[in-house]
């Protein structure tokens, strides 16, 4: 009869501890032979077993072995079937080898506590030895921690545990990755990761890494990014190709959660061009966000010095001049959502977009926001008065625009008279087509009657003026 045993991580457990600890080497390995253990005399786990420094306790291998047989119930088998090697399967060996490391992590501590209790007691060149032992330990697991920090989207560690290894190791914020980038950085690059900014971002804070006003490293470029965008630029930019909805979900999240532990502030919107960089098809929910929170930013923020509207027509991208557009539409209808809205240079949005994407696929853009056959909106008004140039444009597919008054009141014949764009030399044909009707119809505007208005613009056309009251005398006394 030959022994089987049954190899399993409480046997296994059992051989680290005593008695076994207790067995000289030669008699270890006489033990393991005779338990036909010889599969495993060559492995690092039975390498760690017979490394353990003992004394013999038993007089001879059959009694260490009966000994072993009692206490662990060791089962015995004839010498037909003999141990096979192949029966211990990946989960056993995972286990075994995760409570082998667990066991050497608790003797490093051990043997630490160990030194530290009798310190005093101790030769000093030996204790500094031990120090400089235990300083390059330090620095291995900050390094090992920050690499743990930087693959975040993967391990899916929860927050608490996470939140405890920083506790621990603190400088492993710092730690950088092959392009330079802290663990912050890193983290919201990811679908997963970006979650964990607002725990990195507080944890920064407490343990005062990356120095101070960088608001846990939120306000610090990253090197990665081409334009050293800072992660509260890059949460609000990016987007997943693949899981658009999941991934701006998980952004929005975000910015809530560091909104209300006031790492994201009202004045971010505008500082870092949070709605500039928001503007993107995949990441509507986040855009949306930062309208809500600062709507008026539509039309007053800039980005490098020009209104939004404009930036993101510089930009070149139509999808997100449409997606700006329809959203100021929204929040600016009174300005026709920021079309005519003009840069430093006098040039309006609307101009700029016809020479950037062309006239048909800008007019393509505009019709998806104001339908062309059910306009509702007075857009021809907004045409003849900021780029007339362009009237026959916009009426040839907004016909019915024609009969719309605007917010004043207004009829489009009487904003045209007064955008001061219509002039006696140069529509002559303009003036002549004016009914008596709509001589002495007054502004509702200015509560002028056309001529006046005529008069008083910054033109100030003379001789429409003068037309005017050839046809009708009256006006000059009041219209009696």
């Amino acid at each position: 009869m030959i022994l089987y045993v049954v190899f399993t991580v409480r046997i296994i457990h059992v051989m680290l501890k005593l008695p076994w600890a207790c067995f000289s080497q030669q008699r270890k390995i006489c033990i393991m032979q005779r338990l036909n253990f010889e599969p495993f005399l060559h492995t690092n786990l039975c390498t760690s077993f017979l490394s353990f420094p003992c004394d013999s306790i038993f007089p001879s291998t059959d009694q260490s072995i009966s000994f072993i047989k009692s206490q662990y119930h060791i089962k015995t088998i004839d010498n037909s079937t003999p141990y096979n090697i192949s029966t211990v399967t990946q989960s056993s060996t995972t286990t075994i080898m995760a409570a082998t490391e667990d066991d050497i992590v608790d003797e490093f501590f051990k043997t630490v506590g160990t030194i530290q209790s009798i310190k005093n007691k101790l030769d000093d060149a030996y204790y500094n030895g031990i120090k400089e032992i235990l300083e390059d330990a330090k620095k291995k697991v900050s390094a090992h921690t920050g690499k743990y920090l930087h693959d975040l989207d993967n391990t899916k560690p929860d927050k608490d545990t996470l939140q405890k290894m920083i506790a621990a190791v603190s400088l492993s914020l710092s730690h950088p990755n092959d392009e330079g980038q802290l663990p912050i950085q890193s983290a919201v690059w990811g679908d997963h990761s970006v979650g964990y900014l607002p725990l990195l971002a507080k944890e920064e804070i407490t343990h005062q890494v990356g120095g101070h006003d960088n608001r846990g490293g939120l306000l610090v470029g990253d090197p990665h990014d081409s334009d050293r965008r800072n992660v509260l630029q890059l949460l609000a930019a990016m987007w997943n190709y693949t899981i658009p909805v999941a991934t701006d979900t998980a952004h929005l999240n975000t910015m809530k959660e560091l909104r209300q532990s006031n790492l994201l502030r009202k004045e971010d919107v505008q500082e870092y061009d949070l709605l500039y960089h928001a503007c993107r098809l995949r990441a509507q929910l986040s855009f949306a966000y930062f309208i809500d929170w600062d709507a008026q930013g539509l039309k007053n923020h800039q980005h490098d010095g020009v209104p939004i509207i404009h930036a993101l027509i510089k930009e070149g991208v139509i999808n997100h001049f449409e997606l700006f557009f329809k959203a100021a539409l929204n929040h600016y209808p009174q300005d026709l959502g920021l079309l005519f809205q003009k840069d430093n240079a006098g040039e309006t949005a609307f101009e700029r977009a016809f020479d950037k994407f062309g006239k048909d696929r800008t007019m393509r853009a505009i019709g998806r926001c104001i339908p062309f056959d059910d306009p509702k909106l007075p857009i021809l008004h907004h045409v003849v008065k900021n780029a007339s140039q362009f009237v026959n444009d916009f009426a040839f597919r907004y016909p019915s625009a024609g009969y719309l008054r605007d917010e004043q009141g207004r009829t489009l014949l009487q904003a045209s008279i007064a955008s001061g764009t219509k002039t006696y030399k140069n529509n002559f044909m303009f003036f002549i087509g004016l009914s008596d009707e709509q001589i002495i119809e007054i502004d509702p505007g200015t509560g002028l009657y056309p001529f006046m208005v005529l008069a008083s613009g910054q033109t100030s056309d003379l001789s429409a003026v003068n037309y005017l009251l050839r046809r009708n005398p009256s006006l000059a006394h009041g219209g009696k």
